[in-house]
């Protein structure tokens, strides 16, 4: 079968040489480009769906309307692809490129579609989803697994848990394995590193649906590059991890009134920056309350008498952490949040984090508009070994110590109150800028353009660029932390 399928790529790619020295023009403006309509028929459609083991979505059908959509839904997210092809099996996915770049189309690839920048949509292209590629494979001798792209956070744990093993993955659950191809932080991140340290090896679909491996020894510098580079260098199909012994933590938050937050918030850094690399905290904060969320794994006497030092400092208005299993790492908050209608999502990234940034956080939050509902949150406190990574042992370079990553939004109702929501959200995300050191992490990418990507990327960026030009020197694989090829 795959002979047959590299066969019909060769075929293809020779009969279509034209169409494919226009590449560079389509694509060379990155997020500019639009698909064109109408370049194909229904004949190449059926011909599509009847070697496609997956479902095939057009506008019209009956669940195109909620598929259209990206996981954060704010105007600007409005998108009506062509075509969305839901892949069940690896050809799916070499097809569904194929068909992409023979009919001109825009491509926007979604899995855990977590994407606030709405990357896993576009207007009038092909969305390849791999949301349903969800297989597991669990080695507990060598400590590994292979998951499918579109297996997520939790599904993975619920796979390692019952033999104790836990993979390095996000802080929730929904997140997709891929969180990887942007380095990857989470609750292990101080003991074990990031996501992207413990990638052991890829399956990748590059831009000429060729499929190739990707590890430490065969396509290095491939290898390389989707450890935090984003999805700039093809479609990830698989991904091998690294598992660790993780049974027990303890768990949950420490409630208090929004009036204590400034002290809590000080006190939160003071403590982090002394955090044993067992310990990962995030600090959030709403109108009304804030709280610190407590993963602890080790020695749990230990970590007990750690936490008591934050409650000697603060009672909590309410105590949840207890000792639990790791596997309720991703449930143990629950999840009261009211349904909403819109939603802005952004995430910048704090070099230090200074009574100046607090100050501005509470003030902006204070500001937040009467019909908007504004929630900033603190997280991936950089600690522990996932700073003692050198910046270009992999893509993803932000490894300093002490610096967090805020992740803020709003959510509204009407879209009357659309232009005061997304203009607080923006004027923030501005004012923050200037404690960043114009960095983000970048799966919390939150503007496109090509400054920006080097601004992700840093002194990694050039090496990336190189990259780029190889695997996909067309850019076909644009709707991303976006590396223009040269």
């Amino acid at each position: 079968m795959r002979t047959q399928l590299r066969n019909t790529r060769r075929a293809f790619l020779k009969q279509s040489a034209m169409t494919a020295t226009m590449f560079p023009l389509l694509f060379s403006c990155g997020e500019s480009y639009r698909s064109s309509n109408s370049l194909f028929d229904q004949d190449a459609i059926k011909k599509f769906k009847k070697r496609f083991s997956g479902q095939i979505l057009l506008p019209g059908d009956a669940d195109y309307e909620a598929k259209r959509w990206s996981r954060v839904i704010n105007p600007t997210m409005d998108k009506h692809p062509t075509i969305i092809a839901t892949c069940k099996k690896e050809e799916d996915v070499v097809r569904s490129v194929d068909f992409a770049r023979e009919h001109q189309l825009e491509i926007a690839v979604r899995s855990g579609n977590h994407s606030n920048m709405g990357w896993g949509t576009c207007e009038k292209g092909m969305v390849i989803d791999l949301s349903q590629m969800k297989q597991i494979s669990v080695d507990v001798d060598k400590r590994t697994a292979i998951v499918a792209t579109g297996v997520t956070a939790q599904e993975i744990l619920t796979a390692t848990a019952p033999y104790g093993l836990a993979p390095v993955l996000g802080e929730c659950g929904s997140v997709g394995a891929g969180l990887v191809l942007g380095g990857g932080l989470g609750w292990l991140a101080g003991k074990y590193g990031a996501t992207c340290d413990n990638l052991i090896s890829a399956s990748m679909i590059t831009a000429d649906a060729e499929i190739r491996k990707a590890d430490s020894t065969t396509n290095q510098d491939l290898f390389w590059a989707i450890r935090g580079g984003g999805g700039n260098f093809g479609i990830a199909r698989s991904f091998e991890y690294k598992l660790h012994p993780v049974k027990e933590m303890l768990g949950g938050s420490f409630f208090y009134s929004i009036h204590k937050a400034r002290a809590i918030v000080r006190f939160f850094n003071e403590f982090m920056s002394a955090a044993p690399d067992e310990l990962q905290a995030d600090c959030y904060l709403t109108s009304e309350k804030c709280w610190i969320e407590f993963v602890f794994f080790g020695a749990l006497d230990a970590g007990e008498r750690l936490l008591d030092t934050f409650r000697t400092f603060s009672k909590p208005e309410q105590d949840s952490v207890k000792r639990r299993p790791f596997a309720e790492v991703y449930n143990m908050s629950g999840d009261s949040s009211a349904p909403v209608k819109f939603n802005s999502w952004k995430g910048t990234y704090i070099e230090e984090l200074s009574d100046e940034v607090i100050e501005l956080v509470l003030n902006r939050l204070a500001q937040t508009p009467r019909s908007g509902i504004g929630f900033f949150n603190l997280s991936h406190y950089m600690h522990g070994e996932v700073c003692r990574v050198l910046p270009d042992a992999t893509a993803f370079e932000l490894r300093k110590a002490g610096a967090a990553h805020l992740a803020f939004d709003v959510t509204w109702q009407n879209s009357a109150d659309t232009a005061a929501c997304m203009s607080w959200h923006n004027e923030t995300f501005e004012r923050l800028l200037p404690y960043s050191g114009g960095r983000i992490y970048t799966n919390y990418m939150s503007v496109p353009g090509g400054s920006t990507a080097k601004a992700v990327f840093g002194t990694n960026f050039a090496r990336l660029v190189q990259v780029k030009k190889k695997y996909d020197p067309d850019n076909i694989f644009h709707l991303n932390q976006n590396i223009l090829p040269g």
